[in-house]
């Protein structure tokens, strides 16, 4: 029985359906004693076995103070503003840990490195090897702030294993600094099984339709989407676009709609979970993301919706996006257009709409397509092979 501490900064949320999946996955194993660690615990995990789950605080308690010091020693010397700020995080999350880890734990999981630089010296001071899973924010934008880059350069060193769901994340790890040796390539999973298309002759009896299914992020830059479908409209006035999601940028989404005269075409139906969502994005024609590199040099990660979306026989049309390129074919399950190319994505939407033959037959592919790359079974028994195999190496 292995004893695995299971690490992160936040509570499970609608829009990290991946660490859910992967904790439950994980718990489900006979031979993995799974405890969750977070900064916060909101959400309770469900699953068949007995799950432990543990707020340890250090995320919502290190933030609220670091902070404060941040913004009082900025006005003197900002360089040791940002250094003083992660010496408070990674001290709480010292002394968290100390009081709540179980004792006998071998190993623990991360996500996201910047959680991982608040934990890690706790975890080499107690001799716990660790596995860092970084998904997109944590190694771009993130690094803008040098204190936490120069961090990431001494995780690379401590870390035992880097897990990231693309290729494209797994080379700007090694342009960072990673050992290439040290990094896998581990899809996120996603349960095709009791995701049933609609047919498409049925969804055709209804108005051309297209989906978004995200936070309202920059990275997501629901603004292009929005531009994109007031040309769609032009061709086709009675066509519908639905958004699922919530996020910092709702008002200016709104205020879009309101703008471009999209009211009477578009659904804004603000954050729903897999349960509530999953019907309405199986009613539509087309799914569409402008994913793009935010001006802050957030990046998406490997974006799940899409790779969702597909399993619902929906077409993809995206962006040239970090991972997003792996699991959308060009022509065969979807199409890709430049990074702010609203224009080229109105084109690719009009011209699925005018041939649903198209849209079909890209659907059938992309399901095919995210079946045999994104098989949760195959994601978990990467995961209990990586944790064997650091294991294996720590003991030898």
């Amino acid at each position: 029985m292995i004893k695995l501490a299971y690490i992160t900064h936040s509570d499970i949320s609608i829009s990290e359906t991946f660490i859910y999946d992967t904790v439950v996955a994980l718990n489900e194993d006979s031979n993995i004693d799974l405890t969750f660690y977070s900064g916060v615990c909101k959400n309770k995990v469900k699953t068949s076995k007995k799950f432990h789950q543990i707020n340890t605080g250090y995320s919502q308690c290190g933030e609220k103070l670091s902070y404060l010091v941040f913004n009082v020693l900025r006005l003197i010397n900002k360089p040791k503003a940002y250094k003083a700020k992660l010496i408070v995080q990674q001290s709480i999350a010292y002394y968290k840990l100390k009081r709540n880890i179980k004792t006998g734990t071998e190993i623990a999981i991360i996500d996201y490195a910047t959680s991982a630089i608040l934990v890690y010296k706790y975890l080499i001071k107690r001799n716990i090897p660790f596995i860092v899973h970084v998904h997109g924010y944590d190694i771009t934008s993130a690094i803008a702030d040098p204190v936490y880059k120069n961090e990431l350069n001494r995780l690379f060193l401590f870390a035992g294993c880097f897990v990231t769901a693309s290729d494209y994340m797994r080379r700007l790890l090694v342009l960072l600094g990673a050992n290439l040796e040290k990094i896998e390539v581990v899809r996120y999973g996603i349960n095709f099984e009791k995701i049933i298309p609609t047919p498409h002759l049925e969804k055709f009896k209804s108005p051309p339709s297209i989906i978004f299914l995200g936070r309202l992020t920059q990275k997501k830059h629901p603004i292009a989407l929005l531009y994109a479908f007031r040309l769609v409209l032009k061709m086709f006035p009675n066509a519908l676009m639905t958004i699922i999601g919530d996020g910092p940028l709702r008002s200016e989404v709104e205020d879009t709609i309101s703008k471009l005269g999209l009211s009477s075409s578009v659904k804004l139906l603000g954050s729903l979970n897999r349960e509530q969502s999953f019907p309405i994005l199986a009613s539509h024609w087309i799914y569409a993301q402008h994913s793009v590199s935010a001006i802050n040099g957030d990046q998406e990660g490997y974006a799940i919706s899409p790779a969702e979306a597909a399993l619902f026989e929906l077409p993809v049309i995206s962006t040239i996006h970090n991972g997003i390129p792996e699991h959308v074919l060009e022509g065969i399950t979807g199409y890709l257009v430049p990074e702010y190319n609203y224009e080229l994505m109105a084109d690719k939407i009009i011209h699925l709409i005018k041939n649903t033959n198209e849209i079909e037959r890209l659907g059938k592919n992309g399901r095919k397509n995210i079946i045999k790359l994104n098989n949760p079974n195959l994601r978990t028994s990467r995961f209990k092979e990586i944790i064997s195999k650091l294991l294996v190496t720590i003991l030898n």
